[in-house]
């Protein structure tokens, strides 16, 4: 990431009103991203469905957070409770330039503010090399049942953050 960028780049926690942008990353992250290791038909059961009052419950129940490009939502992360790192998503046209990485490193000091020790998710296959490369573990083989009721193949991932 270059100089510019960082200085561009502001992680914060989301709020209701963000609800909207963060739909679109979403959907967008899905349809032009994972889209290459998923069918269409598995694609379009996890984008079609989502509506921005569906993340309404996360952003205030959850360690929710957005990253801001000159004001624009270009990124999110959510961690529950539990220590399950729910979602990093990234709008195709900040890839590669930290976005992700600045949101996983925010749920994780939110984890260790928390007390938790691990952390755990359920990667999509698009975003096994991201994790790995941020320290998580591969556990197994997984599916991960979507809303629609479609599962889709992922990778249970973990990481120690002692």
């Amino acid at each position: 990431m270059k100089d510019s960028d960082a200085e561009a780049l502001f992680v914060r926690s989301a709020t209701q009103e963000d609800a909207a942008a963060v739909c679109r990353v979403h959907a967008r992250a899905i349809r032009e991203i994972a889209a290459s290791h998923y069918t269409p038909e598995e694609t379009e059961a996890w984008a079609g469905p989502r509506k921005p009052g569906d993340y309404l419950s996360s952003i205030r129940d959850d360690e929710f957070y957005v990253a801001e490009e000159d004001g624009e939502v270009v990124g999110f992360g959510t961690l529950k409770k539990s220590g399950e790192v729910e979602a990093v998503y990234v709008s195709p046209e900040a890839t590669r330039r930290g976005v992700g990485s600045a949101i996983l490193l925010r749920l994780e000091d939110s984890a260790r503010d928390l007390g938790l020790t691990s952390l755990h998710l359920e990667a999509s296959l698009n975003a096994i090399p991201f994790y790995e490369g941020a320290g998580y573990n591969s556990l197994r083989q997984s599916k991960h049942r979507l809303t629609s009721g479609v599962e889709i193949a992922c990778l249970r991932m973990t990481k120690n953050l002692a």
